[in-house]
C-alpha cells in the first residue's frame, strides 16, 4: 500500500509539472510580446529620401557638361544642403570627372530644379547623378508651398557664342528675400532636358518682383526653355 501511494504522488506532481510548462516548448499563452513582436506591431517610420524626378545632359565642344536637373524630397522632414553628384564616365565605365554641387533646403513635398557645368573638357560617353543628405541635416520642416514665380522668360542670342535667358522673378511670401537662385532647363523637341544654368539674384522684397539675367555658354541645340527659383 505504502508503495502505491507513493507512485500516486509521483503521478500527481509530474501532472502538475506538465501543465506549467508550455507544449513544444512555446512560451504561455498570457506572457508578454517580445521586443520585436512589439515593434512589428508598430507602423513603420516614413522613409526620409531624395529622388531624381528629371535629368538630362550635353557636352559643349570643350568636352565640359552642361547639365539640368529635377529632384524632389520624398521624406516627412526637410533636407538642410542636399548635395547633387555628378559622374562623368568613359565607353568602358570608368570615372573621368566628378563634381558635387551642394542646395540650401528642400522641404518635404517640394521638387527644385538645379542647372549647371560638370567635367574636366574630356567629354564623358555616360553622366550619371546621385543625390545624398547628412543624417543630421534631416529636420522637421513645414510641407512645401510655392515661394517664387518666373515669367516673361525668353532667349536672347549675343552673338558671341552666348545666349542671355532673361525674365521676371516675383516674391510670392510675405518675408524679404536677401537672394534667389534662378535656374533656367533647357528641352528638346522630346521634351528630353539638354542643359541648364543658373544665376542669382539679390533682395527680392515680400511680394516684389525683380528682374534676372542668366547667362548660357556652350548651349546646346534645345527646343523649349523652362524657369524656377528657390531661396537662397
Amino acid at each position: 500500500m505504502k508503495r502505491i501511494v507513493a507512485l500516486g504522488a509521483a503521478a500527481a506532481l509530474a501532472a502538475t509539472l506538465a501543465g506549467c510548462a508550455s507544449p513544444s516548448g512555446q512560451e504561455p499563452a498570457d506572457s508578454a510580446p517580445s521586443a520585436s513582436e512589439q515593434q512589428a506591431d508598430q507602423a513603420p517610420a516614413q522613409e526620409n529620401k531624395l529622388t531624381v524626378v528629371d535629368s538630362g545632359w550635353s557636352a559643349d565642344e570643350q568636352g565640359y557638361v552642361h547639365y539640368g536637373i529635377i529632384i524632389k524630397n520624398e521624406g516627412a522632414q526637410g533636407a538642410l544642403f542636399p548635395v547633387i553628384k555628378v559622374t562623368g564616365k568613359d565607353a568602358d565605365g570608368a570615372v573621368i570627372s566628378s563634381d558635387e554641387q551642394t542646395l540650401m533646403e528642400i522641404n518635404p513635398g517640394q521638387e527644385l530644379a538645379w542647372g549647371g557645368q560638370a567635367g574636366n573638357g574630356t567629354a564623358p560617353a555616360t553622366v550619371e547623378f546621385e543625390l545624398s543628405v547628412g543624417s543630421s541635416n534631416w529636420q522637421d520642416a513645414d510641407a512645401a508651398e510655392p515661394m517664387f514665380e518666373v515669367s516673361g522668360l525668353s532667349a536672347q542670342d549675343s552673338g558671341y557664342g552666348t545666349v542671355n535667358f532673361v525674365g521676371e522673378v516675383t516674391n510670392l511670401t510675405d518675408a524679404d528675400r536677401d537672394q534667389a537662385a534662378v535656374v533656367v532647363l533647357l528641352r528638346d523637341e522630346a521634351g528630353a532636358i539638354v542643359g541648364g544654368y543658373t544665376s542669382f539674384v539679390s533682395n527680392v522684397p515680400a511680394g516684389g518682383t525683380t528682374s534676372f539675367d542668366v547667362l548660357g555658354y556652350g548651349v546646346p541645340a534645345y527646343d523649349a526653355i523652362e524657369g524656377s527659383a528657390q531661396p537662397w
